[in-house]
């Protein structure tokens, strides 16, 4: 596959996604807020997965380098002027996560684009993201076995979200000739 570059109708499909998402994940921010009363850290990583689905599926839909950092950044931008909960904070996590989820199509070289690439993803957007957050929420002071715990559950959900559910609304676009994915 010939590397190409944005070109409009690519920015405006990404824009109006990171505007949906942003919605989104201000939704899940309030979500979060009441599951971390009963399950604590485990609601960051029950919902970790939907975080994330902004990135995978901007590049997924339009097969560019760079994409899945630019719909993640777009989305937590989004969800800070919608007002979400963890503020400007959302965008250093939409970059780690959009780098996370770009790391895997870069491993196939952005030539393959069906569910191994998806899941790749997936894996290289948990590895990431939990390797940055491990510091940045405190899980270091957690014992090793309560830290695999959560990646644990981190992972199945960014392995549901990012890659089931991208592929699924991926798959649904396509036949809804709603979009023409022509690439």
């Amino acid at each position: 596959m010939q590397k190409r570059k944005f070109h409009l109708q690519d920015i405006i499909l990404i824009a109006v996604m990171a505007i949906v998402f942003g919605a989104i994940f201000v939704g899940t921010d309030y979500l979060y807020n009441a599951l971390y009363i009963v399950i604590g850290p485990f609601a960051n990583e029950v919902l970790f997965g939907l975080w994330i689905m902004a990135g995978p599926l901007a590049i997924f839909m339009t097969r560019i380098p760079g994409a899945a950092i630019v719909g993640e950044v777009l989305g937590a931008a989004a969800e800070v002027i919608f007002g979400g909960t963890f503020g400007i904070a959302a965008l250093l996590s939409g970059i780690v996560q959009g780098i996370g989820s770009e790391v895997g199509f870069t491993i196939w070289r952005y030539k393959r684009w069906d569910w191994v690439s998806l899941l790749t993803s997936s894996v290289t957007t948990t590895i990431v993201a939990f390797t940055y957050e491990v510091f940045k929420l405190g899980y270091i002071h957690y014992s090793l076995q309560m830290i695999a715990a959560l990646f644990a559950v981190r992972l199945v959900s960014v392995i549901f979200f990012g890659t089931v559910l991208v592929h699924s609304v991926y798959i649904l676009l396509e036949r809804s000739r709603v979009l023409k994915f022509d690439r």
